[in-house]
């Protein structure tokens, strides 16, 4: 019996560690989903525009990406499913193997049974017993032969469970592979149509590509002024955490020398800060609904050959006013208007500062404690009926991917 249940726990080691990759990819696939509805939704809004824009041009971007992943994901599905269907195979050959040796075994036993019972039967062999010690022996003898024939059975049973199982298991996962195959096929025909999409808009962009340059020229020393601005209030926000730790030393053991480099942040601060670090990838995001249109780092320029586009936080667009809401508990540090971003509002969770620009209104000010998802402000849409945040997030003074950290 051990040895089957080490047999059994063996076997089924690889299948959990396949199920959990499956599940990774599932997971994968699904939020690959959403963000392709996100970007189809805007895309959809703009079907009646006569005129392209960049923000289209990114959206048909992003669709194609994720697109691209989608496809990525569910090949790995597929593998998945082949590797396991495999591993059932190997598993019911290994456990037919065993079912054949037991079932030889008990067959031995039920021979040797049958003819015990040709000569006498059970109690005719106890009662034929010359003295009480001859009796008991016999006794334990049989039990224990019945007891070995009883658990010899339950192991065959046992086994031949586990045979049904993952012949049952197998015809699940080929069905789930079947319909997997059926998506792969049909998001490569929706692919090839964005592809054309895309390569329309960017056929149609690249034609104004002058006044692009002009933009981007203009938006670089936005960028600028906008990162200046931020690291204003960030140093601020480091230098009176230094004149606080000082003072605080200075007030415990009289020394008034501290290290001016070196900030400290107090309890509460250090609190909010391992709670806000706790919540990566959990962030909810800022505006309700949007995609992507522009990542955190450097990238190429989406229609100008051989420039390239640094962003220290993320741009989301969607469709429509929007609400902004704050990611996290914090208060408001800074609010204040900078040219090309409208107004901007950093919230500070201890050493961690959220970052919310391109507001057209503001519902807090300095100093304001706010609570994760209340409102800080609004967006308006432009003329096309555009609304788009620009988020960062910093540790410090060190800027974070906020896609890490929005869940």
């Amino acid at each position: 019996m051990r040895y089957v249940l080490s047999l059994v726990l063996l076997l089924f080691v690889p299948v959990i560690l396949l199920a959990q990759s499956k599940e990774q990819l599932e997971k994968e696939r699904k939020k690959l989903i959403q963000e392709i509805e996100k970007t189809k939704k805007y895309l959809d809004s703009t079907v009646k525009s006569k005129q392209t824009t960049l923000k289209d041009l990114k959206a048909i971007s992003a669709q194609v990406d994720n697109r691209k992943k989608l496809i990525t994901t569910i090949s790995g599905e597929i593998s998945a499913s082949d590797r396991k269907i495999e591993d059932n195979n190997q598993k019911i050959d290994s456990l037919s193997i065993n079912l054949g040796r037991l079932n030889e075994q008990y067959l031995q036993m039920q021979r040797y049974t049958y003819l015990r019972q040709l000569s006498n039967n059970k109690w005719s062999y106890l009662l034929s017993s010359g003295n009480l010690n001859t009796f008991l022996l016999r006794w334990r003898y049989s039990s224990q032969f019945e007891s070995f024939n009883e658990k010899k059975q339950a192991e065959i049973n046992q086994l031949r469970a586990e045979i049904q199982s993952n012949t049952l298991e197998i015809t699940k996962v080929k069905e789930e592979k079947g319909k997997l195959l059926e998506q792969e096929k049909k998001e490569a025909t929706t692919l090839e149509k964005e592809k054309l999409a895309k390569d329309k808009m960017l056929k149609e962009i690249s034609s104004k590509e002058s006044t692009l340059k002009k933009e981007l020229e203009k938006k670089k020393g936005e960028r600028e002024k906008l990162n200046a601005a931020i690291e204003r209030v960030i140093n601020e926000q480091l230098r009176l955490a230094r004149e606080k730790a000082s003072a605080s030393s200075s007030a415990n053991t009289g020394n008034s020398k501290s290290d001016k480099k070196e900030t400290k942040l107090d309890d509460a601060s250090i609190k909010l800060a391992a709670e806000f670090s706790q919540n990566k990838n959990k962030l909810p995001w800022p505006i309700s609904s949007g995609f992507v249109s522009s990542g955190f780092g450097v990238q190429a320029h989406p229609t100008i050959k051989g420039v390239t586009i640094e962003n220290n936080g993320i741009d989301i667009t969607g469709k429509g006013s929007k609400d902004v809401k704050c990611v996290f508990n914090g208060e408001v540090v800074g609010v204040t208007k900078v040219p090309g971003y409208n107004y901007m509002v950093i919230v500070r969770h201890g050493n961690y500062y959220s970052v919310y620009s391109n507001l057209s209104s503001v519902s807090v000010k300095q100093g304001s404690k706010l609570n994760g998802q209340q409102s800080i402000g609004s967006i308006t849409a432009d003329e096309n009926g555009d609304a788009e945040l620009h988020f960062e997030l910093w540790k410090d003074k060190t800027k974070l991917n906020p896609e890490a950290w929005l869940r």
